[in-house]
């Protein structure tokens, strides 16, 4: 049941973001844009490890679960960068970031690694 409320609430919290103002330039329009894309596909693997249904191959989520923590080392660095005023704002913004996004990451390196079940 704690799943589905996260993903729900991560649903929500990707929508929000796709109508965010964009005040980082052209380079933070391209991370933003790509880490959106990135950020659809993650939370239809996250809605097939909550809901337990098979989208694509395994081997893709693999990939993806890859590619997602790498987005969010990039983009949690980025923006803290931009923003932070301190060290200790920096350092605190990140540990947030990865507290909030744990679970989403968790959801999808499950939904990548677990075993296959054959019929």
């Amino acid at each position: 049941m704690l799943w589905k409320i996260y993903f729900w609430i991560m649903v929500v919290l990707l929508i929000v973001s796709m109508f965010l103002k964009n005040e980082y330039g052209l380079a933070g329009t391209v991370i933003h844009i790509v880490s959106l894309m990135i950020n659809v596909i993650n939370t239809v693997g996250l809605y097939g490890y909550v809901y337990k249904k098979q989208f694509y191959l395994q081997s893709f989520w693999k990939i993806i679960f890859i590619i997602s923590v790498i987005d969010v080392i990039v983009t949690t660095l980025y923006y803290r960068f931009k923003e932070a005023s301190s060290q200790e704002e920096l350092i605190f913004g990140a540990i947030f970031t990865f507290i909030v996004l744990y679970p989403h990451l968790l959801g999808l390196y499950r939904y990548g690694f677990q075993k296959q079940k054959l019929a």
